[in-house]
């Protein structure tokens, strides 16, 4: 079955101002080895899939075209409607374009250490998803007890290194981060998803049907939801492949400190 990776860069990127900016958001900053975020994601993907999509808005198209390169297919989305209404239309679009294909969402900014590893966990998130009628995400083992990171409760095993997952929870106190950590059966939600094109558009056409229905024409009118909330929480088929390879959000100047990144000096240029 054929593979695709789908890239969302459409972020404003708030959370690292003032080093990032609505211009130049974090996707699009060189810090990791003199690449953007965006880059490395790139190159991630072609290791994984065949074609390449990137989701963002028009204002970072011909960023994103100067950093993927012009192998790359660029979707527009007419309005910042956060991941659900992008992800409905884009992978639309891929279904028109590609067939029943396999699909690989990652975020464009997000920092990965051990990239071999990677490669394997999608790689297997990959070869369920194309043989299992389920929306699979990735879950992060927990290092700490993080109340900024959304959690997966996993459950049964369903393939060696694949579980249900029972329910996803927003961001817990730091108190239930605690429990979770000591339960050891939670994850951190990675925000990076897998699934066929069809299980996806017929589970959103389930619990989500105006979403599901949305166009270039409707995008305005469509809720700013995330992917999240709009569907993965309320479908009934989800799955969590299991990764430990170094992953970063990069969601705050701490974590880029831990990253390996020198931000005084960032900060000072």
């Amino acid at each position: 079955m054929k593979r695709v990776a789908l890239i969302l860069a459409g972020g404003a990127g708030t959370r690292l101002r003032p080093l990032s900016s609505d211009e130049n958001p974090k996707q699009f900053l060189r810090i990791f080895d003199g690449r953007s975020l965006l880059q490395k994601t790139v190159a991630r993907a072609r290791r994984l899939t065949g074609a390449i999509y990137i989701s963002t808005n028009e204002q970072y198209a011909g960023k994103c075209r100067h950093d993927a390169g012009e192998m790359v297919n660029i979707l527009t989305e007419p309005e910042r409607r956060n991941t659900a209404p992008a992800l409905a239309l884009s992978c639309r679009e891929i279904e028109a374009r590609e067939g029943d294909a396999t699909i690989a969402v990652f975020p464009s900014d997000h920092f990965i250490a051990d990239e071999d590893e990677f490669a394997r966990v999608i790689d297997r998130a990959l070869t369920f998803a194309a043989s299992s009628d389920v929306l699979v995400t990735i879950g992060i083992p927990p290092t700490e007890p993080n109340p900024g990171y959304g959690y997966l409760q996993l459950g049964a095993p369903m393939a060696p290194g694949v579980f249900a997952v029972e329910r996803f929870i927003e961001k817990p106190s730091r108190e239930r981060a605690e429990a979770f950590l000591r339960a050891g059966t939670y994850a951190w939600n990675a925000g990076m998803f897998v699934w066929r094109a069809s299980v996806f558009r017929r589970e959103l056409q389930r619990v989500a049907p105006p979403i599901a229905a949305v166009t270039r024409e409707t995008y305005a009118s469509m809720p700013s939801i995330s992917i999240d909330y709009a569907l993965m929480e309320k479908a009934s088929n989800v799955a969590a492949v299991q990764g430990d390879f170094g992953w970063s959000d990069v969601g705050s100047f701490e974590a880029l400190e831990r990253a390996g990144v020198n931000v005084a000096a960032l900060l000072n240029r």
